[in-house]
């Protein structure tokens, strides 16, 4: 664990400090499974080591999706478990070759990437045609709450994509993702399905995570502009 946290600001280390209590409460709590309470950990340490530019944030985002992904098909959420199937556990494989490939040696993190305005109009243009297709795609499963699940797809894509082409903006999508996240989780607490509690503070977390992540990424991109320039 010190070895874990060796190069983590004090800040990191008492948001993952806080964040695991928090999860480990709610999860006893609640009465939450270990399958539960171990995806949520999972994705917070994802976020984590994803703010800080570390590669092994990648790997670790396969494991948190494949749990994710077991929990949302136990709990009909087609559209969250396409996402992790088809889209964010491929791009957590690629992106961790790519992040290992374009490792900053300065910084012990991977090189930010700039997307430029002709990548940016593919983004939208496909992201608009994914949300179509999902739509009535997850309608032909009777997705519980198809239009949340499914604007919650297309956020992920977006976010799990400019992340793999180490854009700090990915962190943007991902604070947006993390609100739909909440209120996806949020509808079957509400309804009184409280073992999914854990599942709910982990995007809220996140998007503390998260934000972080923006401006750690932006901090880490003037890190490496002035080293190129030195």
């Amino acid at each position: 664990m010190k070895k874990f946290l060796k190069d983590w600001t004090i800040f990191e280390k008492l948001l993952f400090c806080l964040s695991t209590i928090m999860i480990l409460i709610l999860g006893i709590y609640s009465k939450s499974n270990f399958l539960t309470i171990f995806a949520a950990l999972s994705g917070v340490v994802t976020a984590l080591l994803l703010s800080k530019g570390k590669s092994a944030g990648q790997l670790s985002g396969i494991v948190s999706c494949t749990l994710c992904l077991i929990i949302s098909f136990k709990n009909n959420y087609y559209g969250e478990v396409l996402t992790y199937l088809l889209l964010k556990i491929p791009m957590y494989i690629i992106g961790s070759l790519s992040w290992i490939k374009h490792k900053n040696k300065k910084t012990n993190t991977i090189s930010v990437n700039r997307i430029n305005k002709k990548e940016w109009l593919i983004i939208s243009g496909v992201s608009s045609l994914v949300f179509v297709v999902m739509y009535y795609l997850l309608k032909l499963f009777n997705t519980s709450e198809l239009l949340v699940s499914t604007i919650s797809v297309v956020t992920g894509l977006i976010a799990a994509y400019l992340l793999f082409r180490r854009s700090k903006y990915g962190f943007i999508f991902y604070v947006v993702g993390d609100i739909i996240l909440m209120a996806l989780w949020g509808i079957p607490i509400v309804r009184g399905n409280l073992t999914l509690l854990p599942m709910l503070m982990e995007p809220l977390i996140n998007a503390i995570n998260d934000s972080y992540g923006i401006y750690n990424w932006y901090k880490l991109e003037k890190i490496q502009k002035s080293s190129k320039i030195g």
